[in-house]
């Protein structure tokens, strides 16, 4: 809520999963003077329509202390850059490792003051938003983190280099 007060015609899109959430964040909205109108919920929709309509938006606001896995996974690969603050429990760390795999650390905060100034910031700076999606859609098809065969070559190295390590011991 804090980032839609100071973030002049955003709003927030989120997943339409019950009748009981909406009316929970719609009232935590009226709290705080947000109009429930930037409250979006999307409805389900078929993988390859949910990952286009990723396209949408410009920036994914990752959850904290439970990141997003399959969430944040389909983001980045519809081309939605995300935003996450990194904890201490493998569950608050799943989209850091995802950011880091895909080439994308500077998404990664360490605090929710951090968080919330680098959400602002980008959403704020149009142009660092197209730097971002551009920078996303390339590293979609250099990285082992959505290219199997790449991911499978430098897997195999790995082992490789392991099995030379303890040959050479």
């Amino acid at each position: 809520m804090n980032l839609l007060i100071k973030t002049d015609g955003s709003v927030l899109w989120l997943y339409k999963s019950n009748q009981w959430s909406m009316n929970n964040l719609y009232e935590e909205a009226r709290k705080r003077k947000v109009d429930t109108d930037r409250l979006i919920f999307a409805e389900r929709l078929p993988l390859n329509k949910h990952l286009a309509r990723h396209s949408l938006g410009d920036l994914a606001l990752d959850t904290f202390n439970y990141n997003g896995g399959a969430t944040t996974s389909y983001a980045l690969l519809g081309g939605l850059p995300v935003l996450t603050k990194i904890g201490q429990s493998f569950t608050s760390r799943v989209s850091a490792s995802l950011l880091t795999s895909i080439g994308l650390p500077e998404l990664v905060t360490y605090s929710e003051s951090e968080y919330e100034e680098k959400a602002l910031y980008i959403a704020t700076n149009p142009g660092k938003i197209l730097r971002l999606k551009s920078k996303l859609n390339k590293l979609k098809e250099t990285s082992p983190l959505f290219n199997s065969e790449l991911f499978t070559k430098d897997l195999e190295n790995i082992y490789l280099n392991l099995v030379h390590k303890s040959l050479s011991s």
